[in-house]
């Protein structure tokens, strides 16, 4: 039986700027501009699908132009079912992309779509074995609060809850015990070294223990480490030529949780996770095959 998989969060238009020189303020510099699927929630759950997840995503899109194409995409990609068209204007991130394919984002806030408690019946735990939510969806919505009801349900039924927190420089604009606080005992944390030090300065992996039963901390060209009650396991990196990291954390996140949520196997998630991670960054765009 396929795993069933709930992605809470953002879906969103990535534009991706490519320089290939340094940026001429005030004048111009050649490079490639291009317009891809993206949203950290949106990338995870497309992931988690093709690799054979029943994924029920849950997010907004506007009614817009680019919402009735987005929506169209997430149809054909298998994942639309929970994704409501609504007033406004479909999420657009800008992400910058160094030629070493290392990327920053200005993340559009100015008319946000994020989601609500009503958005999350209790009764799609009925057919849930994991629950996913990021970072993003929490900063947009100001506030956990919606996840709430929802988290505390699943703990009740013993449904594992994931959390990705997305973005070191936005927790710290957050600010790390109030997101940790708001979010409640997590089954699985998933973060990058950056995030997990922001979370947790000091000794961040062993202290987000009391925090998580399992931390997994993305490492990037170093591979991977997942820190547990039983101990902890490590996994390498693949060695890739980086074109774009843009989503690869995401496509680690759907590769790790699909694997380890049906198999229970650590060293096999890892690996699993880090190949198909090294493999998003191999090529342009988040969810490119």
């Amino acid at each position: 039986m396929s795993l069933r998989l709930l992605v809470i969060g953002d879906i969103a238009w990535d534009v991706l700027v490519r320089p290939v020189a340094d940026f001429v303020w005030g004048a111009d510099v050649y490079g490639s501009v291009d317009l891809l699927p993206g949203g950290s929630s949106a990338n995870v759950a497309v992931w988690a699908h093709r690799l054979g997840a029943h994924v029920t995503l849950v997010g907004k899109v506007g009614h817009d132009r680019m919402g009735q194409l987005m929506r169209g995409h997430l149809e054909d990609e298998g994942v639309a079912e929970r994704v409501a068209m609504v007033h406004g204007e479909t999420t657009r991130i800008g992400v910058i992309v160094r030629p070493d394919g290392e990327h920053a984002f200005v993340t559009d806030h100015t008319h946000p779509l994020h989601v609500e408690a009503t958005d999350l019946p209790l009764a799609m735990l009925d057919r849930t074995d994991v629950v996913f939510l990021n970072g993003y969806s929490v900063f947009m919505a100001r506030s956990a609060s919606f996840a709430r009801p929802l988290f505390d349900e699943a703990r009740r039924r013993d449904i594992p809850v994931a959390f990705d927190p997305s973005s070191a420089s936005l927790i710290g604009v957050y600010g790390a015990a109030r997101l940790l606080d708001e979010l409640g005992a997590l089954d699985v944390l998933l973060a990058n070294e950056d995030e997990a030090r922001a979370l947790a300065p000091g000794q961040p992996a062993v202290s987000l223990l009391s925090r998580a039963r399992l931390v997994v901390i993305k490492q990037g060209g170093l591979g991977a480490t997942a820190i547990g009650a039983t101990g902890t396991t490590t996994a390498p990196a693949e060695s890739i030529s980086a074109v774009d990291t843009t989503g690869a954390g995401d496509a680690f996140d759907a590769a790790f949780l699909v694997e380890y949520g049906q198999h229970g196997n650590l060293d096999v998630a890892l690996a699993a996770a880090n190949h198909l991670g090294a493999r998003v960054a191999s090529r342009l765009g988040a969810q490119t095959l």
